[in-house]
């Protein structure tokens, strides 16, 4: 447990240390533009809620960071989000776009819609939903965002590019020789 005996702030279990590092990952220059280190029970979405985004910023997160109210913040403050769906998330369908262009895109369904249980933490917006058909790894997604101006192809195209934090967490984590 070489994580404990560096970090003795960073109990996780009896025997185990974890540390987590919320990052901010710049877009542009995939450089990371705000960290932040905890332990590794610290729940992203507490820390998500510290931080304050540009107005006009888009916010592409794992589902981790599903917190409808802080989602609310964002959309309030005219930022734009894009995440996976929670799987027992409950709505209600508002409306619904079809047309073949959208299909032959890999989007299987293109819907508005309204916050079942969790309706009061977003205030009662509206949110759409993208469920997306990636061929390569024959796989169902489901995205979430408050854009509703955004092509449904771009949607799941900036959830796809979300995969370079991974990327760069990998670098971060290979051993320094």
């Amino acid at each position: 447990p070489l994580c404990l005996s560096v970090f003795d702030w960073a109990k996780f279990r009896s025997a185990k240390g974890a540390v987590k590092l919320h990052t901010i990952l710049d877009y542009d220059g995939c450089m990371p533009s705000f960290v932040h280190i905890t332990d590794g029970k610290q729940h992203e979405s507490k820390i998500a809620k510290t931080i304050s985004f540009p107005k006009g910023c888009v916010v592409v997160v794992d589902r981790g960071y599903v917190d409808y109210a802080w989602m609310n913040v964002l959309d309030s403050n005219h930022s734009f989000f894009v995440t996976r769906s929670k799987s027992n998330m409950k709505y209600t369908v508002v409306k619904t776009f079809q047309s073949e262009a959208l299909q032959d895109s890999g989007v299987l369904q293109d819907q508005i819609i309204e916050l079942g249980d969790a309706k009061k933490h977003y205030q009662g917006k509206k949110m759409r939903i993208v469920c997306f058909w990636d061929s390569i790894n024959k796989a169902e997604y489901e995205f979430l965002t408050n854009n509703f101006t955004w092509k449904a192809s771009t949607v799941a195209a900036l959830y796809k590019e979300r995969w370079e934090i991974e990327t760069f967490f990998k670098h971060l984590k290979q051993p320094v020789l």
